[in-house]
C-alpha cells in the first residue's frame, strides 16, 4: 500500500473512532493574532491588512478551548494542519505538520489514557484487519498494544533511570548539582528546564521500553504547560505523554481553567521568550477570558504523522507527508 493510500485510511480511521465515540468535529483558524507565546515555540509571522502582525498557529488549543467555554459541546475533536518554524529539520519534525486534538468535558488526563488506548486499538484492528488485536511492527520490534499500556510516573522514571530524586532536583541549585556531578555542561545562565531536558533526554527517554507503549504521567509544575496541578502535591502536575516504538506521540492534560494563573504563566511564558531572543506577542486575552465559563475539561494534541509513521514502519516524518519542507526549500 502506498503512503498516500496508508495516510488516507488512517485519517479516515481516526475520524470514525471519534464520530463513534460521539465528538463533534470542528474548525479553527490557521491564521491567528496571537499564538501559543511556549517559550520553546519559534512561530511563521506574515502580515495583514498591510501593518498588522499574524502567525500560522502551533495549535488549534486556544480556539479549541474557548468552543468548549463558549459553545457548550461536551466533546470536540479536529484534525489540522499546524505550524513551528524550526532552525533545523530532523526525521522527527516537520515546520508544517498535521495535529489530533480533542477535549472532553467533565474529565481528567486519566480519561485520555483510556481514549488514547482505544483509539491506537480502534486504528490497528481496522487498518491490518486483525482480530483481537494484539501486537503492531514497527523498525523490527514487535509492539504488543493490548490494554492496559504500562504507565510510569515522571519521579518513578527519573529515580528507575538516572537514578535521580526528583523532588530535591526540583531546586534549580540542586540540579545544577546533580548535573554537574553527572558530567553534564552547567552554566550560571543554565535553566532548570535546560537541565531537565538533558537528562531526559540522554537517560531516561531512551531507556523506555519499546516492546509496549508506556504513559508517562505526572510532569514537574516547572514543565506545567496549561495543565492543572496535582491536588494532593503541587510539585507536579495532570499531565501525561505516551510513547509507542519510541515515538513520543501525543501529549495531554487536565486543563487549568483558572484564569488568574493561566493569565500568569502566559506572562511567564513571554518574559522567557524575550529572555532567549524569540518573537514577542500579546497573549490570547480572550482566551483567559473564555475560561471563566470553561468546565472541567481535559485534552490532547496527537502528532498525526507519527501516527502514520508508526502503522507504515515508516523511520522518518518525511516518508509519510507527499511534500515535505525539506524538499519544497532549499537551504
Amino acid at each position: 500500500m502506498s503512503k498516500i493510500i496508508a495516510r488516507e485510511n488512517i485519517i479516515d480511521l481516526i475520524r470514525t473512532f471519534f464520530k463513534k465515540e460521539e465528538f463533534t468535529e470542528v474548525e479553527t483558524p490557521l491564521l491567528v493574532a496571537s499564538p501559543d507565546p511556549a517559550p520553546y515555540n519559534e512561530v511563521f509571522e506574515t502580515r495583514i491588512f498591510k501593518n498588522t502582525s499574524a502567525y500560522l498557529a502551533p495549535s488549534p488549543e486556544f480556539f479549541l478551548k474557548k468552543i468548549i467555554a463558549r459553545e457548550k459541546i461536551d466533546k470536540v475533536f479536529q484534525i489540522c494542519k499546524s505550524f513551528r518554524n524550526p532552525e533545523e529539520i530532523d526525521p522527527l519534525h516537520n515546520p508544517e505538520f498535521t495535529i489530533l486534538e480533542w477535549y472532553r468535558t467533565e474529565a481528567n488526563y486519566t480519561d485520555l489514557m483510556k481514549d488514547c488506548e482505544k483509539l491506537i486499538n480502534f486504528i490497528s484492528k481496522k487498518f491490518f484487519l486483525q482480530y483481537p488485536i494484539s501486537n503492531i511492527q514497527y523498525q523490527k520490534k514487535i509492539i504488543d498494544i493490548t490494554s492496559p499500556w504500562p504507565r510510569i510516573s515522571v519521579k518513578e522514571a527519573f529515580g528507575k533511570y538516572a537514578n535521580i530524586d526528583l523532588d530535591e532536583f526540583s531546586d534549580l541549585e540542586k540540579a545544577k548539582e546533580i548535573a554537574q556531578k553527572k558530567g553534564y555542561l552547567v552554566e550560571k545562565k543554565t535553566s532548570w528546564e535546560q537541565l531537565y531536558h538533558q537528562i531526559f533526554l540522554n537517560e531516561i527517554e531512551p531507556k523506555f521500553p519499546k516492546d509496549k507503549p508506556l504513559i508517562l504521567f505526572d510532569y514537574p509544575a516547572q514543565l506545567a504547560a496549561l495543565a492543572k496541578l496535582k491536588e494532593k502535591d503541587k510539585r507536579y502536575t495532570e499531565r501525561f505523554e505516551f510513547y509507542i516504538g519510541g515515538l513520543e506521540l501525543g501529549n495531554g492534560y487536565s486543563e487549568l481553567t483558572d484564569p488568574v494563573e493561566q493569565e500568569k504563566r502566559l506572562k511567564a511564558d513571554l518574559k522567557e521568550r524575550k529572555k532567549t531572543g524569540k518573537k514577542i506577542f500579546d497573549f490570547d486575552r480572550d482566551f483567559v477570558k473564555s475560561l471563566k465559563t470553561m468546565p472541567e475539561t481535559a485534552g490532547i494534541a496527537v502528532g498525526v504523522d507519527r501516527l502514520i509513521m508508526l502503522f507504515t514502519d515508516a523511520k522518518t516524518i518525511q516518508e509519510v507527508i507527499t511534500f515535505p519542507t525539506g524538499k519544497i526549500f532549499k537551504k
